[in-house]
C-alpha cells in the first residue's frame, strides 16, 4: 500500500507534522504481518512551486495541459496518482486551510468536472491552537469529494503552542490517531472505494445529467466523460460497483431532489 502525505505547513517540525508522524507509526503497526507493505511518503507543499490560479479557465475549457502556469503542480498530481491513499494535512490559518493548500485546491479545479481519483482514499487532518477545525476539514473535504476520492476519515487536533512536543500530542490524541490509521488500512484491504455512499451515487448522476446536454458536446468535459463511458444512462458510478436495492433507491430519490436544484 502506497500512502502520500501532503502537509501544507512550512513548519517541518510543527504540530501538523508531528500528528502525521504518530499516524505513520500506527499505519505501520496495523500491518503486523509485514510493516514494509506500507510505503509512506511525506511531503511539504512549501518545498514545491505552486503558482496561484489566475482564473483564465483554460484548464476547464481546453484541458489542464493548456495551463499557462509552469510549476510543480504536475509533479504533485503524479505523486497523488501513484498513491493508493492521500493524507491531506493542514494547519488552521485565519480560520481555514493554509495558503499553499488552498493554492493546490484551486489549481485542481478542473478535476471537479473530470474526476481522476475515484479509486483512491483520502484522509483529512487539521491542527489548530484555537478554532476552525471543522471549517478547515470541510474545505479540504469538499475538494477531495469533488475529485473522486473516497474520504474515509477526518481528524481535528487542538494543540498547545506553548508545548508542542510529540509526546504531548500523543498523550492527548494517540487513540484517535490510531483509529484513523486502522480505518484507512481496513478500507484499503476491503477495497472500500467499491462501496460509494448514497450521496456519491446521487452526485455522479447530477454530473452525468450535465454532460448529457448536446450543446456541450464539443467541451473537454463532455469528451472526457464520453471516453470513460460515464455518459451511458446505465452507468451508475465512475467504476463498476455493486450496490444494494435500498442504496440504489435512496440515491435515486436524492438525485431527484437535487435535480430540482441543479
Amino acid at each position: 500500500m502506497k500512502i502520500l502525505v501532503i502537509i501544507s505547513s512550512y513548519r517541518k517540525n510543527g504540530h501538523t507534522s508531528k500528528v502525521v508522524d504518530i499516524l505513520r507509526e500506527h499505519l505501520h503497526g496495523h500491518i503486523s504481518e509485514d510493516p514494509t507493505q506500507v510505503n509512506i511518503e511525506k511531503i511539504f507543499l512549501g518545498d514545491y512551486k505552486i503558482n496561484h490560479c489566475m482564473g483564465c479557465r483554460l484548464c476547464m475549457e481546453k484541458g489542464e495541459e493548456f495551463c499557462p502556469l509552469k510549476d510543480d503542480v504536475p509533479i504533485l498530481k503524479e505523486k497523488m496518482k501513484q498513491a493508493d491513499a492521500v493524507v491531506f494535512a493542514s494547519p488552521v490559518y485565519v480560520g481555514d486551510v493554509s495558503s499553499s493548500m488552498k493554492a493546490l485546491i484551486d489549481r485542481f479545479a478542473y478535476m471537479c468536472h473530470r474526476q481522476e481519483f475515484y479509486k483512491k482514499y483520502a484522509l483529512i487532518l487539521a491542527t489548530t491552537n484555537a478554532t476552525s477545525l471543522k471549517r478547515t476539514i470541510r474545505t479540504i473535504g469538499a475538494a477531495t469529494y469533488s475529485w473522486g476520492f473516497k474520504t474515509i476519515g477526518t481528524g481535528g487536533f487542538k494543540t498547545d503552542s506553548s508545548n508542542d512536543s510529540i509526546e504531548t500530542i500523543r498523550k492527548s490524541y494517540n487513540k484517535k490517531i490510531r483509529k484513523l490509521a486502522k480505518r484507512l488500512i481496513k478500507e484499503f484491504k476491503k477495497k472500500g472505494y467499491l462501496d460509494p455512499s448514497i450521496i456519491s451515487l446521487a452526485a455522479f448522476k447530477i454530473q452525468q445529467k450535465a454532460r448529457a446536454n448536446p450543446e456541450v458536446a464539443n467541451s473537454v468535459d463532455y469528451k472526457y466523460w464520453d471516453e470513460k463511458g460515464w455518459r451511458n444512462k446505465d452507468t451508475t458510478y465512475y467504476i463498476d460497483v455493486e450496490t444494494g436495492i435500498f442504496k440504489k433507491f435512496a440515491a435515486k430519490m436524492l438525485y431527484g431532489l437535487l435535480s430540482i436544484v441543479f
